[in-house]
């Protein structure tokens, strides 16, 4: 059972195709599962038509076009997108991940790895897949901005709690942290940051580094 939902502002925002796309490919994974979050994005964007019904013709920016294409490429990927890569095969993916071009696999230990999607509009955000194996705890880090994260399979705790399949996390630069995968099994993340987590200890920074601060 889903425990953990986008807080109502982000569920708004989402409504309103406000979020970058990274954000609100996060953000429809969780929805798919979601019955509760899809009602409520159901009303805000009930109040949204109701409050342009009301108002005056304005003069569009130049991202709203862009804003609404990442939300409908978001909810539902072209089918003529690459497959999932094959060491994604035996994962239960959602449905607005699939198609998805998913980079090459990079391992920072034995038993964790990371891997980018590609989303359009990204500059200074990461759109990334994070596998940790179970009893595996991440380096600790914050964040400039806020971080989406949407589990896939498996389970980790964090600060809020406990993570289970399909639960939404939302962070940022007041939360340092450390997750750490539980359960038996692995735990599989989809994750949307604002800008690369920003490590504490001397040896993460290093590897980040290394990888080209992708994450």
């Amino acid at each position: 059972m889903i425990q953990h939902h986008p807080a109502p502002e982000i569920l708004a925002e989402y409504a309103g195709g406000a979020l970058h796309a990274g954000a609100m490919l996060v953000v429809a994974c969780h929805l798919e599962t979601c019955a509760v979050c899809r009602s409520e994005v159901s009303l805000w964007e009930g109040v949204g038509g109701a409050l342009l019904d009301e108002t005056a013709p304005e003069i569009l920016s130049h991202r709203a076009l862009e804003a609404m294409m990442a939300r409908l490429d978001a909810a539902e990927p072209q089918s003529a997108r690459p497959s999932m890569p094959d060491f994604l095969k035996d994962f239960d993916l959602p449905a607005p991940l699939k198609g998805r071009t998913v980079g090459r696999r990079r391992r920072v230990t034995p038993n964790i790895w990371f891997a980018p999607v590609d989303v359009p509009g990204e500059g200074s955000v990461r759109t990334y897949l994070v596998y940790a194996g179970r009893n595996t705890v991440l380096a600790e880090h914050t964040h400039v901005g806020r971080e989406f994260t949407h589990v896939i399979t498996g389970a980790f705790t964090d600060t809020g709690g406990r993570y289970d399949k399909g639960d939404f996390a939302c962070t940022d630069e007041t939360i340092i942290h450390t997750p750490g995968v539980t359960g038996e099994t692995g735990c599989l993340c989809l994750i949307s940051a604002d800008a690369p987590m920003r490590l504490t200890g001397l040896p993460a920074r290093i590897i980040q580094r290394l990888t080209g601060t992708l994450y």
